[in-house]
């Protein structure tokens, strides 16, 4: 085998040392020129799109842009974004060199931005400020938004505080966020957080209180038919997350956090709690639940707290599990409810990491793999599915609901961000974390993200566009107390 020029070896060797994004990206930048996909970058040239079309439109909307020609303008925009907008979700695109997606791509998404804050921003000669944001917001609401997904995965799921440092780091953590199980507890913590509170965070997570697993006493055991004591749990979340309601968080961070639980009783349904769906709910109590993995932590109640400060028990003659039993990743109710059609997923479920993995990756061996694994998958959910007819009604009944649901979930998104398999991690799976240990999840997850952080800048550009000129509009709205004039614009 032919040995590996000195500077490619460096180039790697920079990568994979890499402190923060900004030399991973240089070390990235380095690699593309010595393999040579900055050239490939530089080329318009793909089967994936279109590029000729995409440079013709791309002149035109630079054209009109420069003229001040506005209503034209976003007449073309929409139409452009129309057409364009499945071609430029190739993942294709975004596979191919480090540092990023052809030049072409970058340049239009440059431009729509430029266009869509010009219109934002510039007076347009006959329609009114009420027309305007109402044609944004209906646009927005027609583009669709992003999610972050952070699955279950127990000790594993510490992985997700990295993630999700390594996109604010960027800026471009999503606004919805969802959590099941170990993911809730996270999805909990930075939900309750202002951006502020974040970046204190990140600085110097020290505060995070660790030592949530302490076992219960034989005795305890037996009767609550579970190891680990959930009050213990509850007081680490609470002091991790706060005291807070759906409502009260998204108020105070503009997040909206969902929290995914699974019903032990067979005729209830999984819910995804939010500020919509639950909005006094007590997000602590409802990450227990979601964290409720059966045999380890006894099924749990939520709990709500009215206006007058009391607290009661939200159904209090229902119990809820792991959220990730029925749904790890509940992107069909994240669709119907907040109109997400684009998922980032962060998974570090044990079970799911190996598999997801190896096929992710190219080749003969993950090829099998993957023909492998689905033709399992679809034995096992046809057995299953038979046997939960048989049993129906039976004391067996929802645990092979809950194991076919295992079994047919869908575990990945749009963008999926796996944190590297480490078969010494697994020995901590049900165990409390160390200092050294967190530091290494935090340090292991931004760096599993940064290979994804350019496909999530561009895949992202437009709606996050949509959702900063709408804030500004709000905020400035709220500040003044009456309805922008065309002055503001």
């Amino acid at each position: 085998m032919r040995s590996t020029p000195r500077g490619l070896r460096d180039a790697y060797r920079a990568l994979g040392e890499a402190e923060d994004y900004s030399a991973w990206r240089a070390a990235a930048d380095e690699l593309d020129r010595l393999l040579g996909t900055s050239a490939w970058r530089a080329e318009d040239d793909s089967p994936f799109y279109d590029a000729a079309l995409l440079r013709a439109h791309l002149d035109e909307l630079r054209s009109l842009r420069r003229e001040g020609r506005l209503l034209r303008l976003a007449d073309r925009l929409d139409e452009s974004l129309y057409r364009h907008l499945g071609d430029l979700s190739e993942a294709e695109l975004y596979t191919t060199a480090y540092a990023g997606t052809k030049l072409l791509v970058e340049a239009y998404l440059d431009e729509v931005v430029a266009c869509m804050d010009l219109i934002a921003k510039t007076p347009v000669p006959r329609v009114a400020m009420a027309e305007k944001r109402a044609r944004f917001e209906r646009a927005a609401a027609n583009f669709g938004r992003t999610a972050l997904l952070l699955s279950g995965g127990a000790t594993l799921g510490w992985y997700h505080l990295g993630v999700c440092k390594a996109l604010h780091a960027e800026r471009l953590l999503p606004t919805v966020i969802s959590g099941s199980s170990m993911g809730a507890m996270l999805a909990a913590g930075i939900c309750s957080r202002t951006d502020a509170e974040l970046d204190a965070l990140f600085a110097d997570p020290r505060d995070i209180r660790l030592h949530g697993l302490t076992r219960l006493s034989s005795r305890e055991a037996l009767r609550q038919k579970a190891v680990y004591d959930p009050d213990v749990l509850l007081e680490t979340i609470r002091h991790n997350v706060g005291d807070y309601t759906f409502a009260e968080a998204h108020a105070r961070s503009g997040r909206v956090l969902n929290i995914h639980v699974s019903p032990v009783r067979t005729r209830q349904k999984p819910r995804l709690l939010n500020h919509l769906t639950a909005p006094d709910l007590l997000i602590a109590e409802s990450a227990l639940a979601s964290s409720a993995i059966p045999g380890a932590f006894p099924p749990a109640t939520l709990a709500r707290r009215h206006s007058d400060g009391t607290v009661t028990a939200y159904l209090p003659t229902e119990r809820w599990i792991d959220g990730s039993m029925h749904g790890d990743l509940p992107k069909l109710r994240l669709s119907r409810l907040l109109n997400v059609n684009h998922f980032v997923v962060s998974q570090t479920n044990p079970h799911v990491l190996p598999v997801a993995r190896m096929v992710r990756a190219t080749g003969v061996l993950p090829f099998t793999v993957s023909l492998t694994t689905r033709s399992a998958r679809t034995t096992a959910a046809t057995a299953l599915e038979v046997a939960r007819q048989v049993s129906y009604a039976t004391p067996v009944g929802p645990w092979l609901d809950a194991a076919h649901s295992l079994v047919t979930q869908d575990w990945g998104g749009d963008i999926d961000v796996h944190p590297p398999l480490e078969p010494r991690m697994y020995r901590k799976l049900f165990a409390n974390a160390s200092r050294d240990d967190l530091d290494r999840f935090i340090r292991e997850g931004e760096r599993a993200t940064w290979p994804h952080i350019e496909h999530i800048r561009q895949q992202t550009r437009i709606a996050r566009t949509f959702e900063e000129i709408l804030a500004l509009w709000s905020s400035v709205e709220g500040e003044s107390g009456e309805a922008l004039g065309s002055s503001m614009l």
